[in-house]
């Protein structure tokens, strides 16, 4: 068998002495350092192995290879020729960026399914192609839909506004929607006075919103299932999960919190001027890149957004649900809920903090807590980590 002898010279703490293998390479390519050498502060890669003896060595020559009868000064090598292994090295970066730019590019042209299409508010409006179908609660139509397999059932409590025509539409509902829906029967529904629901002079109750849950839960004949809160829709989540531990099979927590309001006794709230603004600016976009931020202006410009905002609801609207949005608070149902629990939150939302999901999963008996890189606010189909915890939260 062939080897490749690497000897040294001289060594800093050991001063000039009889060469000793150092290295050993073997033609079938394994190698091993002599046991000596191993006292060395020298990691297990021959690429970076030149670069970590150097600071040891001191007389020339002093990295020698042995290939039989051939005898190889390698540093005198190196040093002789080190302009043009730079240039190699620089023409590899080179062509690499290009190889990755030209396969990206392609990949685009000849996949016209995955290109960014821009949206207009015509599209967006667009009729759901999932059928709209209304429940009934105390008197007042509420609107839903149903997408995907046939168990287990997922019921989705929406954020502070929702349209089941225009969330069909939008990206990231849409996609997180269809993720979801590869592994369970999904139900959306739209708040009483909001979107396809029946309008109301007010902003509904906590109550209110608990038994609109439950008039969709039973027009789809929904016995058990599991329910998902986002944003604004986990305060009402919360509190039917603990008045109905019976059927609720397992609750997810995405984005959202107990409290949203800053207070002496809750610090890592909200600030009362943040949520004000969100009202205050409503149909002019400003928030976009809080709510929607992988929603690029190539898909979406910005007078585009506008309009998206003013099509959901309008200004008074929108301030109406914020000041509703102060007076949530169920912290002190958390202690009582006895189902599953799973907590989900992107580690950089500016919307609702991860700090506020984190004290949900530490007040919730044997929550999970599950982290997403990211800056985005609901948008679960850039994280397919997370659309696969939660596929395995309800496959147990």
């Amino acid at each position: 068998m062939r080897t490749l002898h690497l000897h040294q010279y001289s060594l800093n703490d050991i001063g000039p002495r009889r060469a000793q293998p150092l290295l050993i390479l073997h033609a079938n390519g394994a190698w091993k350092l002599h046991p000596w050498a191993r006292l060395w502060p020298i990691h297990n890669s021959r690429s970076k192995l030149l670069f970590h003896l150097r600071p040891f060595l001191r007389h020339s020559p002093v990295l020698v290879v042995k290939l039989g009868r051939l005898t190889v000064d390698l540093w005198s090598w190196f040093d002789s020729n080190e302009g043009v292994l730079s240039g190699i090295a620089a023409a590899l970066v080179i062509f690499g960026a290009l190889i990755t730019v030209g396969r990206s590019f392609l990949f685009r042209l000849f996949r016209p399914d995955d290109k960014q299409t821009h949206l207009s508010l015509t599209q967006l409006s667009s009729p759901s192609p999932h059928p709209i179908q209304f429940a009934d609660s105390d008197g007042v139509n509420i609107a839903y839909n149903v997408q995907g397999k046939t168990d287990p059932t997922l019921l989705v409590s929406p954020g502070i506004i929702s349209n089941l025509h225009v969330s069909a539409n939008l990206p990231p509902i849409k996609n997180t929607m269809e993720a979801l829906g590869k592994f369970a029967r999904v139900i959306n529904f739209d708040k009483r006075g909001q979107g396809l629901s029946d309008p109301i002079s007010a902003v509904a109750t906590l109550p209110e919103r608990v038994k609109d849950i439950q008039a969709v839960a039973d027009s789809t004949q929904s016995e058990k299932f599991f329910l998902m809160g986002i944003s604004e829709g986990g305060p009402m989540s919360i509190k039917f999960a603990e008045e109905n531990p019976h059927r609720v099979r397992g609750l997810i927590l995405f984005g959202t919190t107990a409290k949203f309001i800053r207070s002496e006794d809750y610090p890592i709230g909200i600030s009362e001027r943040s949520l004000n603004v969100t009202g205050e600016n409503w149909g002019q976009g400003s928030a976009r890149d809080i709510l929607f931020p992988s929603i690029s202006r190539e898909v979406m410009d910005d007078a585009t957004y506008k309009g998206f905002e003013k099509l959901l609801a309008d200004k008074r609207s929108i301030i109406q649900i914020v000041e509703y949005m102060k007076t949530l608070d169920v912290r002190a149902l958390l202690p009582n809920l006895r189902c599953p629990t799973l907590v989900v939150h992107f580690a950089g939302d500016l919307a609702v903090p991860s700090r506020m999901g984190r004290y949900l999963a530490d007040h919730i008996p044997n929550a999970e807590f599950l982290e997403i890189a990211g800056v985005d606010h609901c948008d679960l189909a850039n994280a397919p980590e997370a659309i696969e915890t939660i596929r395995q939260f309800m496959s147990r």
